[in-house]
């Protein structure tokens, strides 16, 4: 075991679990947090803060290996500073039986890096008409479900799943998509679509779910959690914020490339720049940013949605839908939040660590004496070209771009990362 110990000097603490962000000196050894005491000397500029936790990572295995590994996945992962990861259900096979997800999470521990959190199917086969057996993998710790990439599209289905996610506090995580008003469509029907020629997808696509969802909620009195996730559109906030109001345990999160990107960018961009939900109007993007300034969204997350250059690389309406974004997630997000909303960095550090974790049900990050180590070093100042990536693909409008902030070291257990290079 490793006695070294190392002070780490005038780091300015933002550590959202207790609310704490001030100049200390912390000290780690044998993989955990020594001492934190008063800062010994001048601020050191760089930021100290617990691993973040994304909430929507696509790790395409098994079955699309070529777009990105486990390995490639957790590495992209930790290079962006986030120390656990919710795995999206849609690989092939996906993952709706219990002996595949524990299969997928162990090789992932195995690998030392971030931490797997599975997040299996709602329905069988990710169908969305009938539920798999969810209490089997409550019964192993699994408590999120979600059919990401599609909506949970049978009523009886949803109905179904917040009655029996209720009995053990789980959450249905819940793609939100009309996919009879989404079908055949490729960018924001607007501008966008009117420009590009490409067919359009309206807000309500993905408005009207929210709302089909939270009504199936309130009138199932289970008191089951909801989240909604990737939202695109101010008015699918407004709703869960309504839900909120009326005491429905309902969350949701939004992504950085819509908070930093708008219709222009797949414009000018093409296929490189096409998501679901996809880049809405710059008024919308504002009015996202103004939400989260005013509390109205719950947490942060990537979609980090990896593909191979040859799906990329066909026309906008055959090009596939998605975009990595591990690495670039703290850069943009605090870059965003700021500067056009003015948020202190504590609050924006909480949307992306104790936030999520406590969506997903699993343990909140904190620096403290005592704990394991879970944190990452980070230079807001530093100034990087966005031109390596550990992902197995490159499908990112931020890709060869200028961004601000950088992470420069991460622990997790260990030191596992520092100043670009994997320790």
């Amino acid at each position: 075991m490793d006695d070294t110990r190392e002070i780490l000097q005038g780091v300015r603490l933002l550590n959202p679990l207790g609310g704490f962000d001030g100049v200390v000196d912390v000290a780690v050894q044998r993989g955990s947090v020594l001492w934190i005491r008063k800062a010994s000397c001048d601020p050191s500029g760089l930021w100290l803060l617990p691993g973040l936790v994304d909430m929507h990572v696509h790790l395409r295995t098994p079955g699309y290996e070529d777009a990105e590994t486990l390995e490639t996945g957790l590495r992209a992962a930790v290079a962006g500073g986030v120390t656990r990861v919710g795995m999206m259900p849609n690989t092939t096979p996906v993952l709706d039986s219990l002996s595949l997800t524990q299969s997928v999470k162990k090789k992932g521990e195995s690998l030392g890096l971030a931490r797997i959190e599975p997040i299996p199917c709602v329905t069988c086969g990710c169908a969305g008409e009938v539920c798999i057996d969810l209490e089997s993998f409550a019964n192993r710790g699994i408590t999120c479900f979600s059919d990401d990439g599609s909506p949970v599209e049978s009523d009886k289905a949803l109905l179904d799943a917040f009655h029996r996610v209720a009995c053990f506090n789980g959450v249905i995580i819940e793609h939100p998509e009309v996919t009879a008003m989404a079908a055949g469509g490729s960018v924001n029907l607007g501008r966008a679509s009117t420009e590009t020629g490409a067919r359009g997808i309206p807000e309500s696509a993905e408005y009207l779910d929210v709302k089909r969802c939270i009504d199936i909620l309130r009138d199932s009195r289970s008191g089951a959690r909801l989240h909604l996730t990737h939202l695109s559109s101010p008015e699918s906030v407004r709703l869960v914020y309504g839900a909120v109001s009326e005491g429905l345990k309902v969350t949701c999160d939004v992504t950085p490339h819509h908070l930093a990107l708008d219709e222009a960018t797949v414009i000018a961009r093409g296929p490189v720049a096409k998501m679901n939900p996809p880049l809405r109007s710059e008024e919308s993007r504002k009015s996202i940013v103004d939400m989260i300034r005013r509390g109205m969204v719950t947490a942060i997350a990537s979609d980090h949605a990896p593909h191979t250059a040859r799906r990329k690389e066909l026309p906008l309406s055959t090009a596939a839908f998605g975009i990595t974004g591990l690495e670039t997630l703290l850069s943009v997000t605090l870059d965003i939040l700021g500067r056009e909303a003015g948020m202190r960095p504590l609050n924006i550090i909480r949307l992306l660590t104790t936030a999520p974790a406590a969506i997903l049900n699993t343990a909140l990050p904190d620096i403290a004496a005592g704990k394991s180590l879970n944190m990452i070093l980070f230079d807001p100042e530093l100034e990087w070209t966005y031109s390596r990536t550990f992902s197995n693909s490159s499908n990112s409008p931020f890709f060869g771009e200028r961004l601000k902030g950088r992470v420069v070291r991460v622990w997790f257990e260990r030191e596992l990362y520092r100043e670009g290079e994997f320790v």
